[in-house]
């Protein structure tokens, strides 16, 4: 406060005592799986660059030497992001047993069978005459699949001092596909044989042994970082490492390219039970039903996924199942047309974050707006009768329309008899539950009387009219849509002696008209 020592008018900001809450967001997904290479703790992405840059492409090496195998959360992506998608989390599976191969100070970035096909080569700083203890790194990759090795990471002018921007172990930190060894000694490796110094080109610089490593021949230069693990994983163990993840809101176990049908249900278990068991219950887990795809008729399909529901526990309003599978283009298969049947939560998640940006997390992702882009078909063209056997079960079918192509024809959670069946209403006391939870964090150890039940009020209040406005709830006024009640009556005084103060927020969700009803009848004409 200013010292007033002179008659005058003086102007002072107050707070207003009016805080606002930032909605969460809703769209962001976590990708659980394995890929080629790539961190092993949840990393994000906005897009299929920053995907192939850090977890590699469509095959993943194999413990078969030169046999590669198809990595489904890449095909994943391209249909999440095709259908709407803008970022997700990706956390690679990798088996426990999985080792990191080092040569020398320089180790692989991540464990797995990838590294087996990662070389390094020493040679001198390209500023060598200057710095005669700096030195270069060349790494070289055999990508899945390729005939030659190529080199995908050039490092020069690294240096052993830790003062200098070029600090080697600091640099590396940056790449890809290497780390200096934790642990050991930062000196000067010793240089290749065979390896020259200062020319700017590569191949002068390896030399004739540094071509023979790029183009697969061996030599004196090939020292394979060696790995004995291989890149699966067990779903249950890789889940906790989710709990550091707090602005995601989708959960999805995409199920692996020729799995089995128990094993896709093990999978969608473990994904929906730790969606309904996090804490903060922030998640929402898009399950895969297994494809059934030995079943003759669409009638067997569907019966055979009823069998399957009954083996996926537990039925929980925080997780939906979708049926069938859908098939999507392949870009690395062969042939002139070559496709891929993958099953459809990848593309689904894409649907939401869709949904979510054109009309709001409280509209259904079901419906002729719901159109799965980048479907080439639905495995099983799924009639009325089918729908009847799968929706009062909490499965959502897809379906082919004719006014919309490949839909989402359903909007039900795995729990349909209960207040919570629909997808967007569960989704939208989730969206509540986060963003109210932010954004009141100021409130701790604020004294706990009327001043403070007034801001959370206030607080709350405006944040819920908001989405009222925006047609987040039903009722026509504020008082039918929503309430927030903060006082002493929610608060007694024995719970403010044990420091509670407690905030009843309630609304009236918006359901889905899952079924419109048209009666007709005639008007006979008759004569006075």
């Amino acid at each position: 406060m200013p010292a007033r020592l002179h008659p005058g008018v003086y102007v002072e900001e107050v707070p207003s005592g009016a805080r606002s809450i930032e909605a969460a967001g809703t769209s962001t997904a976590i990708f659980v799986g394995e890929t080629e290479r790539g961190p092993l703790s949840p990393t994000k992405i906005k897009g299929i660059a920053d995907y192939e840059r850090t977890f590699g492409g469509y095959k993943r090496h194999t413990l078969v030497p030169g046999a590669a195998a198809a990595v489904t959360l890449r095909y994943a992506m391209d249909v999440f992001f095709q259908n709407g998608g803008t970022t997700a989390y990706i956390l690679r599976a990798v088996v426990s047993s999985a080792t990191t191969g080092a040569r020398g100070p320089v180790e692989a970035s991540s464990p797995g069978k990838w590294s087996e096909n990662v070389r390094v080569v020493f040679a001198d700083s390209s500023d060598v005459a200057n710095n005669p203890g700096g030195f270069r790194i060349f790494v070289v990759y055999q990508a899945p699949g390729a005939a030659t090795a190529s080199i995908v990471e050039r490092w020069d002018r690294l240096s052993v001092n830790p003062a200098d921007e070029n600090y080697a172990p600091d640099v590396l930190a940056r790449s890809l596909y290497v780390r200096w060894s934790a642990g050991t000694p930062v000196a000067k490796p010793a240089v290749d044989a065979g390896v020259a110094g200062a020319s700017p080109n590569d191949q002068a610089i390896l030399g004739v042994a540094g071509a023979a490593l790029i183009n697969g021949a061996g030599g004196a230069l090939d020292h394979p970082l060696k790995d004995d693990g291989t890149n699966e994983g067990t779903l249950g163990t890789l889940l906790a490492l989710l709990d550091e993840v707090t602005d995601a809101s989708l959960l999805v176990v995409p199920a692996r390219l020729g799995e089995a049908d128990s094993t896709v249900e093990q999978r969608s278990s473990a994904a929906i039970a730790y969606a309904e068991g996090r804490p903060k219950q922030d998640l929402f887990c898009i399950a895969d039903m297994p494809r059934h795809a030995t079943a003759a008729t669409p009638t067997l399909a569907t019966s055979q996924t009823v069998t399957s529901l009954g083996n996926i526990t537990p039925k929980s309003n925080f997780g939906a199942a979708y049926f069938p599978w859908v098939e999507v283009s392949d870009p690395v298969g062969a042939g002139r047309d070559p496709t891929v049947m993958m099953g459809p939560n990848s593309a689904v998640a894409g649907l939401y974050a869709r949904i979510d940006q054109r009309r709001g997390v409280w509209k259904a992702p079901a419906g002729l707006e719901a159109a799965l882009l980048g479907v080439r078909r639905i495995e099983f063209k799924l009639l009325d009768a089918h729908q009847d056997e799968l929706n009062p079960l909490g499965v959502n079918a897809l379906r082919v329309q004719p006014a919309g192509g490949n839909l989402v024809w359903g909007a039900r959670t795995l729990q349909p008899a209960s207040e919570w069946r629909y997808i967007p209403v569960r989704r939208t006391a989730i969206f509540l539950r986060t963003s109210i939870y932010n954004g009141i964090q100021w409130a701790v150890f604020e004294p706990n009387d009327e001043p403070l039940w007034s801001q959370l009020r206030l607080t709350i209040g405006g944040f819920m009219e908001q989405l009222f406005r925006q047609g987040a709830f039903a009722g026509r006024t504020t008082r039918e849509a929503f309430f927030v009640k903060c006082d002493a009556e929610t608060t007694p005084e024995i719970d403010q002696i044990a420091g509670i103060v407690n905030v009843w927020v309630g609304f009236a969700p918006l359901r889905p008209a899952e079924f419109v009803v048209v009666r007709l009848s005639q008007i006979v004409n008759q004569k006075a």
